[in-house]
């Protein structure tokens, strides 16, 4: 079951680009809820976006597919 919805994802660029934005987002919400408010966790955040984009872009090249 997993395994069959991890390849319709890996095949599916809009889904892998909602979760890579959603997850900081979700992070921030979450940090914001509880009531961590620093610029650092923040920037932690945004970096996990950052690197979940270039971790995307890297095993789409590897399998020869183009990002944009």
């Amino acid at each position: 079951m997993l395994d069959k919805i991890w390849q319709s994802i890996k095949r599916n660029h809009f889904a892998q680009m909602a979760i890579c934005c959603a997850l900081p987002v979700v992070i921030i919400l979450a940090m914001t809820l509880i009531g961590l408010n620093s610029p650092w966790l923040y920037s932690i955040a945004l970096l996990v976006c950052l690197g979940s984009h270039l971790i995307m872009m890297y095993f789409n090249a590897k399998e020869g597919k183009t990002c944009h």
